[in-house]
């Protein structure tokens, strides 16, 4: 299993957004085609948030989110050292890991967690975005053997962080530019024109049609950064 915290880069995130990490989990099997390579499947539950306040440059915007993402991946790592059953193997090494995968995610405004902003349709879009996507995971780790005795299996401990390239820019609800306040008001309710524009939820006066919203040139990423716990029931053996 895997415990740690996860993060998202975006256009809602700001630096390192430090203070948007949540806890997250997951658990997987591996299984070890050779000394140096391994084939794992995961399931992972992670969190993700951001917000434009605290940005001088973006606060009047009001935009923020946070969402569960529910995760499937396959990943191939690659030991730097030998790793395998042999006795003679070492007992601790770095690796990578690199995959696909597949996520689900629901994001939500929050100082309002009932409002859905995929279902309020903020970007007023003819076909609304999907809230499965997919990814490919990138990571870096460095593991160690507990014990290390023949005929008898393992525990494994190590640290590692994983990193998902997306191909959505509406990870966190926020790309492109935005729509007429009037037309999505008519077209969607007063409630959709609102979260599009949070700002005028504060009385502000809502942003022109075409005004920035996010870059839709940037793809969204989200990552894990924490501990790693397996036990390996291959005992070690000579050979």
């Amino acid at each position: 299993m895997v415990l740690g915290a996860s993060n998202y880069y975006g256009d809602l995130s700001q630096g390192q957004n430090i203070k948007h990490f949540h806890p997250s989990v997951g658990v997987y099997q591996s299984y070890n085609l050779s000394d140096y390579f391994a084939w794992r499947n995961q399931f992972s539950y992670l969190y993700v948030s951001g917000t434009t306040d605290g940005n001088e440059n973006y606060e009047i915007q009001d935009l923020n989110f946070q969402s569960a993402i529910y995760e499937f991946s396959s990943l191939m790592s690659f030991d730097f050292h030998r790793f395998g059953t042999n006795i003679n193997n070492r007992s601790s090494t770095p690796y990578a890991l690199l995959g696909l995968g597949l996520f689900r995610f629901e994001p939500r405004r929050l100082d309002a967690e009932e409002v859905s902003l995929h279902a309020a349709n903020t970007g007023m879009r003819k076909t609304n975005y999907s809230r499965i996507q997919a990814s490919i995971p990138i990571g870096l780790g460095y593991k160690y053997k507990i014990s290390q005795r023949r005929n008898r299996g393992a525990w494994i401990i190590g640290v590692e962080a994983l990193w998902r390239k997306t191909f959505t820019d509406v990870l966190d609800d926020v790309t492109g530019t935005y729509p007429d306040f009037r037309a999505i008001s008519d077209a969607q309710g007063e409630a959709s024109a609102q979260y599009s524009q949070p700002q005028v939820l504060k009385g502000l006066n809502p942003f022109p049609k075409g005004t920035f919203r996010g870059d839709a040139h940037l793809k969204d990423w989200y990552y894990f950064v924490g501990f790693n716990l397996s036990y390996r029931i291959t005992p070690l053996i000579c050979r």
